[in-house]
């Protein structure tokens, strides 16, 4: 008996270590929130160092999915947490055994709701990680993969004040949250979708949005600009941004054509790209500090001379205000920091001398 205990722990020890030494950086972390424990994995990126404030990425399996393998083969964020120094974390659903499920799964709002507190353990993941680690708490962002996807929407209208922004892969809002739930807070959102989903439907059921529905609704709650532009990001995939406006919050979207129920190759590097402009006031260049002074404005020859100030390096765009909404000049009027101010705009009627610059970097 002594000798297999001995065995024992040397098994376990070795394995410790071997884990240790294969991912250093990979840490299992255990929470109570309201009486369960609830697990997640914390990957801390290659030269982590605890003196600096680094952004966090949630991500989140699908139903009948694990954390781990999550991490390692469907949505691996390590390469790009090591090369952009973000911490990136993947919580574990639970299974809903008073409901009879033998997989696990996340529990929504609504009505069907088994009682797990998905938005508290959410919340509580934050805290936690706030306290074990120096974390930028204005840079915390949420993805998901279908079910863990369709969570996203439930964050997004509930914790915009924790989230800067959110992106889903096959996965639409439930009919219910957009019923009963009205977001108080703007949010980045982005989306990937196939065409040919028949789990989460693109052109929605009974149960969830479509996705042109969904991306109405976002531009809305965001304020975003009601025209998209789109462009083509790979073959068979197109991009379609609804650009952010004096709020600062965009609405993106991935439209795979003939693409089914699955996380596409390029879901991780277009889910940072996006995650990395923002922080939990909306787009970072968006509210950065520049003077722009109108320094004068010919009634008769409708001219506008104005004259910026502190201008970052980079490329802009000055927009004028139509109806509430920023639209670009004709032609349009494109800055940067080598343009000689002041700059006189001509054919500005009086009714656009509100004017908005653009960072088009």
């Amino acid at each position: 008996m002594k000798l297999g205990y001995i065995r024992a722990v040397i098994l376990f020890t070795f394995v410790a270590c071997s884990w240790f030494a294969n991912g250093q950086q990979i840490i299992n972390k255990t929470i109570s929130v309201g009486g369960v424990d609830r697990e997640y994995l914390v990957y801390l990126p290659r030269g982590f160092d605890e003196s600096q404030s680094l952004p966090v990425l949630f991500c989140f399996h699908s139903g009948g999915g694990y954390s781990e393998s999550m991490m390692k083969f469907t949505a691996d964020f390590r390469p790009l947490a090591d090369e952009n120094q973000f911490i990136a974390v993947y919580p574990q659903g639970l299974v809903a055994s008073a409901k009879g499920d033998v997989a696990t799964n996340w529990n929504y709002k609504g009505p069907y709701d088994n009682g797990t507190d998905e938005l508290g353990f959410a919340e509580s993941m934050i805290e936690a990680l706030a306290s074990d680690h120096s974390v930028n708490t204005s840079r915390i962002f949420a993805c998901g993969f279908s079910q863990g996807g369709n969570l996203m929407w439930d964050f997004a209208s509930l914790l915009g004040d924790r989230f800067a922004a959110v992106a889903c892969v096959a996965a639409s809002m439930w009919q219910w949250t957009y019923d009963d739930f009205s977001p108080n807070d703007k949010i980045g959102v982005l989306s990937i979708h196939g065409t040919n989903d028949t789990y989460n439907p693109y052109n929605g059921n009974q149960y969830s949005l479509s996705m042109d529905s969904l991306n109405d609704y976002w531009v809305d709650i965001n304020n975003s600009e009601g025209t998209f532009s789109s462009t083509q990001y790979a073959r068979g995939v197109t991009r379609y941004v609804w650009a952010a406006a004096e709020d600062c919050h965009s609405v993106e979207h991935y439209r795979v054509q003939g693409g089914i129920h699955d996380w596409p190759s390029f879901s991780e590097q277009a889910i940072w790209e996006f995650f990395s402009r923002y922080d939990i006031d909306g787009l970072i260049q968006c509210v950065s500090t520049v003077n722009l002074t109108i320094e004068s404005y010919d009634i008769l020859n409708k001219e506008l001379t104005i004259d910026v100030d502190s201008l970052p390096y980079g490329s802009y765009e000055l927009r004028k205000s139509i109806g509430g909404k920023f639209r670009s000049f004709d032609p349009e009027v494109n800055i940067n920091s080598d343009t000689q101010f002041p700059l006189t705009i001509r054919g500005v009627e009086e009714s656009s001398l509100v004017i908005q610059l653009w960072d088009k970097s």
